[in-house]
């Protein structure tokens, strides 16, 4: 979308946001704050939202949005990739912290590590795993591995177990294996650091669901916490916070129609002064 018609959609967005139409419209960089300080709210459910941000996100209308709305430090680091081009990762995230463990571990440290586990709950990967369960359908794990780049950190299994209660993705600072498997699940994209097929080189679960600190692009690190949203495609992988999630969402299905027209225009043979005069710097 050009700069005049996105600030000139932007401003309509926010005007029925903010319940403030003549100042929106007058002043579209302060109507970024007024939004923000009153975003708006949808009644569905995550699997709804990640339908709709699959249909009308990508990674361009989603950053423009974004920083629209005053956030311009959540894009993550190139080192993110997908398993193939095309995946979407879309969710709710949950954070999970690792960490390397040398092994092997003596007897007495394994001892020691089972029954402080079973005080806890259980190992920490049945932990996560309780955790996906008991969240709501379409969470996105999202991995510290505390720059641990020896093992592969996640596998097909675990990824079958997560998705069946309802998980929709990973986001992994490390390496992933299985992966001949991983791609023929029904919708497990996954954006990691790369692959490896040795599980052996010693990590181990330290915290669920607490804030942590993940690789960033324009920023060193981009602070991911629970309840964030994910957005990442072929462009890149972006965080949406948590209480703009649905004002993002709504911006992004306004930006996506009207680019649409736009394209439609261009494609049925406007003339180029046309299109600059209509829509200004492309």
């Amino acid at each position: 979308m050009t700069q005049s018609a996105r600030q000139e959609q932007e401003a309509k967005l926010v005007s029925t946001a903010a319940d403030h139409p003549s100042s929106a419209s007058a002043n579209p960089a302060s109507s970024g704050d007024a939004a923000r300080q009153q975003p708006r709210r949808l009644d569905i459910t995550d699997l709804e939202r990640i339908a709709r941000f699959r249909r009308a996100g990508y990674g361009g209308n989603v950053s423009d949005t974004l920083n629209a709305l005053g956030v311009r430090d959540t894009v993550f680091s190139e080192r993110f990739r997908p398993l193939r081009q095309g995946m979407q990762l879309v969710g709710r995230a949950l954070p999970v912290k690792l960490h390397s463990l040398v092994e092997p571990v003596p007897p007495e440290l394994q001892r020691a590590m089972e029954q402080k586990w079973q005080a806890e709950g259980g190992h920490p990967q049945k932990r996560m795993m309780r955790a996906i369960e008991d969240s709501p359908d379409g969470t996105v794990l999202c991995f510290d591995c505390g720059g641990d780049m020896q093992p592969a950190h996640f596998g097909e299994m675990s990824c079958q177990l997560a998705y069946a209660h309802g998980c929709r993705g990973m986001l992994l600072a490390g390496n992933c294996r299985d992966t001949q498997y991983i791609l023929k699940m029904p919708d497990f994209p996954i954006f990691c650091f790369g692959t490896r097929p040795n599980a052996f080189g010693g990590w181990i679960i330290t915290d669920i669901n607490v804030p942590i600190y993940l690789p960033g692009h324009l920023t060193h690190y981009v602070r991911v916490m629970p309840g964030d949203f994910i957005f990442g495609d072929n462009d890149g992988v972006q965080l949406i916070p948590k209480d703009l999630v649905d004002e993002v969402l709504l911006r992004v299905e306004a930006l996506f129609e009207h680019e649409n027209s736009e394209r439609a225009q261009i494609a049925a043979g406007m003339s180029v002064d046309e299109v600059y005069r209509k829509f200004g710097v492309l």
